[in-house]
C-alpha cells in the first residue's frame, strides 16, 4: 500500500471540532433532561410531548396504534422525576434512552478530557453492534407499547 493511501485511512487527531461536538452533545443531553424534569407525565402514557407545543401523534390518530416513539416523552418525564417503574411501564425503551442520555453528560466530559477524536468513536469496532442492538430494543419497545395500549 502506498504512503498516500495509508495516510487517507489514518485516524485524524483530536480537533476543536471534536471538542465542539462533545460540548453540543453535553448541552443537548442536559437540556433534554431538564425539560423532561419540568414536564408532568401524561397519565395516558402518551401525549406528554404535546405540552411542548407538538401535535398529537398522527400515526396513533390515523391507525389507532401507537407509533414507535409513543410514550418516549412520558417515559422521560417519569424517569426525570425518578419514577423508574412508571417510566418502564410508559415505554421500556424510553427508560433505556433516558439512562443513556444521562450517561452522555459525564461521557462527553470524559471524551473531551481524553481528547478522543469523534471519528474514532463513531468508527469503533463495536459501534454497529451497539446501533443494531438499540434499534432492536426500540422495536421491542414499540411492540410492548402496542400490546400495552390494546
Amino acid at each position: 500500500m502506498s504512503r498516500l493511501s495509508s495516510a487517507a485511512f489514518a485516524p485524524r487527531p483530536y480537533s476543536r471540532q471534536d471538542q465542539v461536538q462533545y460540548l453540543v452533545l453535553l448541552l443537548v443531553a442536559s437540556a433534554v433532561l431538564v425539560i423532561a424534569r419540568l414536564l408532568p407525565p401524561s397519565p395516558r402514557g402518551v401525549g406528554t410531548h404535546q405540552q411542548l407545543g407538538l401535535p398529537p401523534c398522527f400515526f396513533l390518530k390515523l391507525t389507532g396504534l401507537p407509533c414507535p416513539s409513543c410514550g418516549l416523552t412520558t417515559s422521560f418525564a417519569h424517569a426525570a422525576k425518578l419514577h423508574f417503574y412508571e417510566a418502564l411501564l410508559a415505554q421500556p425503551f424510553g427508560l433505556l434512552a433516558f439512562c443513556l442520555t444521562a450517561l452522555l453528560i459525564p461521557l462527553s466530559v470524559y471524551l473531551i478530557y481524553a481528547q478522543m477524536p469523534w471519528a474514532r468513536l463513531i468508527r469503533a469496532r463495536h459501534a454497529n453492534i451497539v446501533v443494531y442492538t438499540l434499534l432492536a430494543l426500540y422495536l421491542l419497545g414499540w411492540i410492548y407499547k402496542i400490546i400495552a395500549m390494546s
